[in-house]
């Protein structure tokens, strides 16, 4: 019998519907591969960041959740495509370091993990914290450890001196060592570089053959969509003013914004004061499956993002057939490599509202020029759900022969509890 353990922080929870779907696609697409999958995620509940309030929370967590008088137990449940997840909430104090959080998930795990070491023959860490470290602290020593780094806030752990000397310990530990971009694989290369030869690009899993195309093509991109944090690190209040700016001379546009964040109120008070709030709509996250509605009813996407390390969105809205208008902050021209203005165009990362203006007015007329089918095909090939099990097969070592049989037996038992 071959095993896989997941680690993650991130996997959607009923608190968090939202929280980690990339990392659950990946889950699903590789479930076939082995005879049992076991997903464990610790997630972070923060607490009071008063030291004294902050062990009675530690205090009475344990209370509940380890010894023989506990109330609380963490059992597995079964998901649709067939691997268990295991939640595990863990208390966090702020402004600690990521090292000392990647600690509190161990102490939480620890407390719960049957027989203290995960089972899987393979360990795969999600984000080098603290999936990764995770990996490190509970898989068997012949396990094959990998671990994916999804991180956009990796520069801050590495500035960290013992959050580093943590990752280091990750990173020489790893079988394998993937990044979902060539940018984090250059980041990782320089400050590591006696491992680099375990480095690798391999991408999140994207289930575009389950994504609905819509039904009609784009004819004009009047309605704009944005999709994610409402943040200044995700270039929002550019977008608003650069709508303002080109909202002034076509009465026709229309902007939703799609998220939460700390900025909705500070943008909703702008977009009252530009007199643009009968055109500018803010609408609460809502679950991934209910983003293609949205995506369907408008015709561009407009992500000004600073930096991304892969460009989920992104991806969703090309594989739906939308035109995109997309930063080169990172992730975005890796992910669309070769489809600029085949899928939408890319633009450059600035605070100037103007570069997005631009970068709209020279997709607006070449819009019917746009070839969606092309670039969906294109995706499928480089992110798809398959193509992408098929790559981590063989960073699992993986026979593919028995790889193949296990997937379509498994995935033929998914469909039969579906």
């Amino acid at each position: 019998m071959t095993r896989l353990t997941v680690t993650t922080p991130w996997h959607p929870t009923v608190q968090r519907p939202f929280a980690g779907s990339f990392v659950q696609t990946t889950t699903a697409a590789v479930t076939g591969l082995f005879d049992r999958v076991e997903l464990y995620n610790t997630e972070d509940w923060t607490g009071p960041a008063d030291p004294t309030a902050a062990r009675a929370v530690n205090r009475a967590y344990a209370a509940l959740t380890t010894g023989a008088a506990r109330r609380v137990t963490f059992r597995p449940r079964l998901t649709e495509a067939g691997y268990q997840v295991t939640d595990i909430p863990v208390p966090v104090t702020p402004r600690r370091t990521y090292a000392d959080w990647a600690e509190s998930h161990e102490s939480a795990l620890r407390a719960v993990l049957p027989g203290g070491r995960f089972a899987g023959d393979v360990v795969h860490g999600h984000v080098g914290t603290y999936g990764g470290w995770l990996a490190l602290r509970f898989a068997r020593p012949d396990a094959r450890v990998v671990v994916t780094e999804h991180a956009s806030f990796l520069g801050k752990i590495l500035r960290q001196p013992r959050s580093r000397a943590l990752y280091a310990q990750v990173v020489e530990r790893a079988d394998a060592f993937l990044c979902v971009s060539t940018m984090l694989r250059d980041q990782l290369a320089a400050e590591f570089p006696a491992h680099t030869a375990k480095l690798h690009v391999v991408p999140n899993a994207v289930d575009i053959a389950a994504m609905p195309v819509r039904p009609e093509p784009v004819k004009a991109p009047h309605r704009w969509i944005y999709v994610g944090n409402i943040a200044a690190t995700k270039g929002v209040p550019e977008l608003v003013e650069a709508f303002a700016a080109a909202a002034k001379d076509e009465p026709e546009l229309r902007l939703t914004l799609l998220g939460s964040g700390i900025l909705i109120e500070p943008l909703r008070a702008r977009v009252r004061e530009l007199g643009l709030a009968d055109r500018v709509v803010f609408h609460d996250a809502v679950p991934p499956r209910r983003v293609f509605e949205f995506l369907h009813a408008h015709d561009l996407l407009v992500h000004p993002s600073k930096s991304e390390t892969f460009g989920m969105t992104t991806v969703e809205a090309v594989a739906s057939g939308m035109p995109v208008l997309v930063t080169r902050c990172g992730g975005p021209q890796e992910t669309l490599e070769g489809l600029d203005g085949v899928a939408g165009l890319l633009i450059d990362v600035s605070d100037d509202p103007g570069v997005i203006v631009d970068g709209y007015r020279r997709l607006a007329e070449q819009a019917d020029r746009l070839d969606p089918h092309r670039a969906r095909a294109v995706l499928l090939e480089r992110y798809g759900s398959a193509a992408v099990a098929r790559r981590l097969a063989g960073i699992y070592g993986v026979e593919d022969a028995t790889a193949d049989a296990r997937a379509a037996a498994r995935n033929g038992q998914a469909r039969e509890r579906a």
